[in-house]
């Protein structure tokens, strides 16, 4: 009789660390997921906070003293920081340096249209600029040189 019930006993005990194991190993996994849906979410949120865009027209490129002179529009409800620092531009996946940009003005703010300047050469037809702000948001833009 002493022998079953410490056998009952020992197969009690098992069983309640098998459950605990289980239980343990499923929050953790819960709780994760919980924080990466967290992450993602506040993410998405600030993405949808800060949001621009390239408004010229593709067909025509305005220039000014040999530079070609891009409008972004700031279509987010956040400021944009819009100076050198924080703006990186390519053009046909080539790096402009940020001594051959002018962008104006230095802060963008919601629905306010800043100019952008790149001082490159370019031959006739079809180019593409990027145009990547400090969060990492960026549009791109195909456009034609006459």
């Amino acid at each position: 009789m002493a022998s079953s019930v410490v056998s009952e006993l020992i197969l009690f005990i098992v069983s309640l660390l098998v459950a605990g194991t289980v239980a343990g190993g499923l929050y953790v996994v819960t709780q994760d997921l919980a924080d990466s849906i967290s992450y993602k979410g506040a993410l998405i949120a600030q993405n949808l906070k800060l949001d621009f865009a390239i408004i010229n027209d593709p067909e025509i490129i305005p220039t000014s003293n040999g530079a070609y002179v891009f409008y972004v529009k700031n279509i987010g409800y956040e400021k944009i920081h819009f100076d050198t620092e924080n703006v990186v531009v390519f053009v046909d996946g080539s790096l402009i340096p940020p001594s051959n940009l002018t962008l104006t003005p230095s802060i963008l703010y919601p629905h306010e249209v800043g100019e952008l300047r790149v001082s490159t050469n370019l031959t006739s037809g079809y180019h593409r600029i990027v145009v990547v702000v400090e969060t990492g948001e960026q549009r791109e833009f195909i456009f034609k040189v006459g």
